[in-house]
């Protein structure tokens, strides 16, 4: 199921934004999730990776995704102050596969 409300990025939300016709009865209202990506459940997120990918492809192609999903989320690190971390749970923001991990978990 395509999400309609999905942003591909800041440019085309920009682009959007402008075409809009804002009535006074409109409110923009937003919403945040507290600490989003350290408390997305990993296995959880490849579960339903898995399940999804599964509908349009075979078990092979699903399973050798959802491996290599689970490996680069296994070695996800960051920097902060000149130190290096791997967290405990959840993905790294900033990553890459950070946004599409969210994405997989928070829109089913």
């Amino acid at each position: 199921m395509d999400n309609t409300y999905t942003i591909d990025n800041s440019t085309k939300l920009v682009h959007d934004i402008t075409k809009l016709t804002i009535s006074n009865s409109h409110r923009l209202i937003t919403l945040d999730l507290k600490d989003l990506y350290v408390n997305i459940p990993t296995t959880e997120a490849i579960d339903i990776a898995r399940t999804q990918l599964l509908k349009h492809n075979n078990k092979n192609i699903t399973e050798q995704i959802c491996t290599l999903l689970e490996m680069i989320l296994q070695q996800n690190y960051f920097e902060f102050q000149e130190q290096i971390y791997q967290p405990t749970k959840g993905v790294v923001m900033g990553s890459p596969i950070s946004g599409i991990t969210a994405e997989i978990f928070y829109n089913t």
